[in-house]
């Protein structure tokens, strides 16, 4: 009869420390970033007073820079042969550079804002070299 009330009294116990708020991981649980790497050359034609024109195409094996806005972690990311990449990184806001390479000067910096358990959708832009106008 011991046994079946040390059963009971634990169940108690569990049951009751359920109910109770947990500690918060959500600030340690990763986020994805996703995205695709793109590049134009700018116009291919002539170009209308006031009429924006580019043209962004798939750019297959794009370096780009992740930097933490905190000043820590930096890591060299590179697209895949269909120009996407997909990166598991903590939560935190992201600086995304697009690096010189063949064909490019670079492109334009962004900052991406990673949430936990959720995945961040993005382009990372370059601007091709040379330039159509």
């Amino acid at each position: 009869m011991a046994r079946v009330g040390t059963v009971i009294a634990l169940a108690f116990v569990a049951l009751a420390l359920s109910g109770l708020p947990q500690a918060s991981t959500a600030g340690q649980d990763p986020g994805r970033l996703s995205g695709v790497t793109q590049i134009s050359y700018g116009c291919p034609g002539p170009q209308r007073v006031g009429e924006p024109c580019e043209q962004w195409s798939s750019f297959a094996q794009a370096r780009f820079r992740v930097t933490t806005l905190s000043g820590g972690d930096a890591r060299i990311v590179t697209s895949d042969k269909r120009g996407r990449f997909t990166l598991v990184l903590t939560v935190g806001r992201y600086r995304l550079r697009p690096l010189r390479q063949a064909h490019t000067t670079g492109g334009t910096p962004q900052t991406v804002t990673i949430r936990a358990r959720a995945t961040t959708w993005t382009n990372v832009r370059f601007q091709g070299f040379p330039r159509m106008l």
